[in-house]
């Protein structure tokens, strides 16, 4: 083949290229969220489809992979045709912990951040049949009669909760860990569990009581809830997730979908949604997210590192 058929060769594939890209979506979009539905991260990602739909001019369909603290889901993300069609809507613990703990075959290269969408405080919560009314009654059952907390797989943030509890009053406390949000809902409900960790929204969606914010400041949504620091023992948990995609995505795609995420956070509709669902908004755009998610990768582990929960 002559150089000038290759140069043409090569020309026709970058123009092929830009114009799918610029064509870009022409059929669904799959959003990926590693837990089962009715989690955590589950929620905002179905408040945010519809306004993702009207951005993009495409169906956008919200589906759960379930397993390994979420890393069964972000796998086969990482992996995925890089075309924008599939995408993954994940927290913190998927992203930025379990690589460090499980060695998994995804890392800090392996995702575009296209856009920060949610962020909010851990609540240490409890069932209002637990017998648990307070910190203190909290505090002591933990150090005399010992106590279980639950929560998504092993090296989840709420299992990092259960952890820094224990360091705070100097126990050991039990991890019952589940397969998301809503099993764990379920331990704690069926009395299997003491207490766990969540969101702001722990009182309109389970009908929990919270003992204390992990957060310098009492929040707006729930101003009666002391920090934990106020009770003696500071702390600053928070749960941040958002959408990505996978490496290799072409920046013309990238720009697409950071434009829309950007109406789509920012609109009437999910404001509302979101508010409603006493959950927190906080965005950021491709670049501030993907400058936060490497800054969030390395300082979590090593978090985890100086907890002695990753050995290298």
């Amino acid at each position: 083949m002559s150089t000038r058929s290759i140069w043409c060769l090569a020309l026709a594939f970058s123009v092929g290229a830009s114009t799918a890209a610029a064509d870009y979506p022409e059929s669904a979009i799959t959003v990926m969220v590693p837990f089962a539905a009715g989690g955590g991260a589950d929620v905002p990602a179905r408040l945010l489809a519809p306004e993702l739909e009207q951005q993009l001019g495409q169906t956008v369909v919200v589906t759960n992979v379930v397993g390994a603290g979420g890393t069964v889901g972000a796998t086969q993300l990482s992996t995925t045709d890089p075309d924008g069609y599939n995408l993954g809507f994940m927290p913190v613990g998927t992203t930025t912990t379990q690589p460090h703990l499980r060695g998994t075959s995804y890392g800090v290269d392996s995702f575009i951040p296209i856009c920060m969408v949610a962020s909010g405080p851990f609540y240490l919560v409890v069932d209002p049949e637990s017998g648990i009314e307070s910190w203190d009654d909290f505090a002591a059952k933990a150090t005399s009669e010992g106590l279980t907390f639950t929560g998504a797989a092993p090296g989840s943030l709420a299992h990092v909760t259960s952890v820094a509890l224990g360091q705070m009053l100097d126990t050991e406390i039990q991890y019952l860990p589940t397969k998301g949000g809503g099993d764990a809902m379920n331990e704690l409900k069926g009395g299997r569990a003491d207490a766990t960790a969540w969101f702001s929204d722990y009182d309109v969606r389970f009908g929990l009581n919270a003992l204390a914010i992990f957060a310098p400041e009492r929040s707006e949504i729930h101003p009666d809830i002391p920090t934990s620091g106020e009770l003696g023992h500071p702390a600053d948990i928070a749960v941040w997730m958002g959408l990505f995609a996978p490496a290799g995505t072409s920046d013309d795609i990238v720009a697409k979908l950071d434009s829309a995420c950007d109406a789509a956070v920012n609109s009437e509709g999910f404001s509302s949604s979101m508010e409603e669902a006493n959950r927190e908004i906080r965005y950021l755009n491709t670049g501030e997210f993907s400058a936060f998610f490497r800054d969030a990768f390395e300082a979590n582990g090593e978090l985890l590192r100086s907890a002695g929960l990753v050995k290298n």
